[in-house]
């Protein structure tokens, strides 16, 4: 039977080399059009990415394409010395167009016949880098090699060789980590008049605004199997539009809890009423057989013990029943991502110096406080619990910076650094301070050795590490775990921490983690300095001032770059 959608899976199931399993029974279509593939890290999406490709094939069960598919991986493996000519994926058809304008004839059949068409490839492909924002003022550009641009000019000219060989079918995966605010709109307005196909793993809500349907793989739980699976669903319409489902999902579930809650107590009040009626009838018929004939007594007690054992499985049974469909509804309402906690020692008074350090702490660009350039001799100030938003390109030095103010600050200070890597300590997660063959409270306490244990896991429980959970090692942890133990060692370290210095810390977190973050920073009373390209993730903080770091341009002076 014909193939009617671009991507198709029936029945897939897949799993690692080492026997974790990823994908069970996963059915689902991708339809033409852009596609937002969403879930927690650790459900699978890369792998379903590979998976599409052909670079992965699957245990079992079938996946068709109608076409050939472009990818971009999330790590883009680039030589340095590749041209931006390879990179656009272009190389051979540009060489075969130099042989036959030059007018050599060897191979010439051959060459016409890779050219096809594309007799002005190198204007198309100039153009189109023109459009993304790129320095492409002639096919020159197209002869530098990938060292000469920064990781985000690699990123769009790779993403622009999908668009320039135009493939029915694209995949991009996270295609805006590490990308600064400028390389992200270029991003954006690609993804918007995209053609075809394309189907995008990503955790940033502005890239989801643009998509035309939502595919969630979705962890599960149910009674009818041991463990956990993952299911992918598919929603049509963008983030706000899958938000509003969730929402409503949310709302239904919550109510059927609450129903069969109420069933439940209602199987239980009838079941006692029920063991009260049998116990008075067994009273009077007790005290009637005291003047029967013991034969006809014996039989009377042995009927009213067959009935009462009826009515007992009876009820007993529908109690059950009532409790198996409470379990159920409960399992169909999705966890609780907040976190919510109390930090009253983080606390800053109003007026308190947390920072005072010069300006110029490091040979950097121009740094802008709100609109304003800061001279030479000012100095970074910060008072009171004030939340700064620090922006600018990468490269520019806004890690440096960061860097520079640890010791310069006049109270303890906490530190989320950049992580490296990503996903579970399997695939080479590693967050700084984290000790692999400790566990999740151990961890914690090594932050705060004179806390009162007690306390730490009642704290560790709102970071959702409850019971059994806060002893668990952190190597047998996934990502989104690890992260909230990096999180919870930091904020409930002894000193408190009154300045917290985030450095990118929605890089590569999936879009639950990040939703816990803000959470938990929404409790925060200290000052705060967030390093960010994630537009969504600086407002949900809500800063009160922006510092704007700005490159040098050729010959020292600074030029604006948002």
């Amino acid at each position: 039977m014909q193939n009617t959608h671009p991507i198709s899976l029936s029945r897939l199931t897949f799993g690692w080399p080492d026997g974790t399993p990823v994908f069970t029974d996963v059915s689902a279509v991708f339809a033409a059009g852009r596609t937002g593939l969403v879930g927690p890290n650790g459900t699978g999406k890369t792998a379903l990415l590979r998976l599409i490709t052909g670079e992965l094939a699957p245990g079992s069960g079938t996946l068709m394409t109608s076409s050939n598919v472009n990818y971009l991986p999330q790590k883009l493996t680039l030589r340095t010395e590749q041209t931006v000519t390879g990179l656009l994926g272009m190389a051979e058809k540009r060489r075969a167009l130099a042989d036959v304008l030059a007018g050599r004839e060897s191979n010439m059949a051959e060459n016409l016949e890779l050219i096809g068409d594309d007799w002005d490839l190198e204007e198309r492909a100039v153009a189109l880098l023109s459009g993304y924002g790129l320095p492409a003022d002639g096919p020159d550009f197209l002869d530098r090699t990938v060292g000469t641009l920064s990781g985000g000019e690699a990123m769009i000219t790779a993403l622009a060789g999908l668009e320039l060989t135009a493939r029915p079918i694209t995949l991009l995966d996270e295609p805006t980590n590490n990308l600064d605010r400028t390389a992200r709109e270029r991003l954006y307005q690609a993804v918007e008049r995209w053609r075809g196909t394309l189907v995008i793993a990503t955790h940033d809500r502005a890239l989801l605004e643009r998509v035309d349907a939502i595919a969630e793989l979705r962890p599960v739980r149910s009674r009818a199997w041991s463990g956990e699976r993952v299911e992918l669903i598919r929603h049509g319409g963008n983030w706000s539009v899958y938000e509003a489902e969730l929402a409503a999902e949310r709302e239904t579930a919550e109510r059927a809890v609450r129903d069969a809650g109420a069933r439940l107590a209602t199987e239980k009040r009838q079941r006692i009423e029920a063991e009260t009626k049998i116990a008075r009838r067994a009273k009077a018929g007790r005290k009637a057989a005291d003047s029967m004939p013991k034969i006809l007594a014996n039989e009377l007690r042995k009927k009213a013990e067959q009935s009462a054992g009826k009515v007992r499985g009876t009820m007993g049974s529908r109690e059950s029943d009532a409790a198996a469909a409470l379990a159920d509804a409960r399992d169909a309402v999705r966890a609780e991502t907040r976190i919510r906690i109390d930090l009253p020692d983080t606390a800053v008074p109003p007026g308190r110096t947390v920072l005072d350090a010069p300006a110029r702490v490091v040979d950097l660009g121009e740094l802008h406080d709100g609109r304003a350039p800061l001279a030479p001799d000012a100095r970074l100030t910060l008072r009171g619990p004030e939340r700064v938003a620090l922006t600018g390109p990468n490269g520019v030095g806004k890690t440096t910076l960061l860097n520079a103010l640890v010791p310069l600050a006049a109270v303890p200070v906490g530190y989320l650094r950049q992580r490296i890597g990503f996903g579970s300590a399997r695939t080479g997660e590693v967050w700084e301070g984290l000790d692999d063959s400790l566990s999740v409270l151990e961890n914690v306490r090594a932050a705060a050795p004179s806390a009162d244990p007690a306390e730490v896991r009642e704290q560790l429980a709102r970071f959702h590490f409850r019971g059994d959970l806060a002893h668990q090692p952190v190597r047998e942890l996934s990502g989104g775990e690890r992260f909230r133990v990096a999180l919870a060692r930091i904020l409930l370290a002894q000193p408190a921490p009154q300045l917290l210095l985030l450095d990118e810390p929605t890089n590569n977190l999936d879009l639950v983690s990040t939703e816990q973050l803000v959470s938990a920073l929404a409790d925060y009373k200290g000052a705060m300095v967030v390093s960010s390209h994630d537009d969504a993730f600086l407002a949900a903080l809500a800063p009160e001032r922006h510092w704007e770091l700005r490159r040098p341009a050729a010959g020292g002076e600074a030029t604006a770059q948002r």
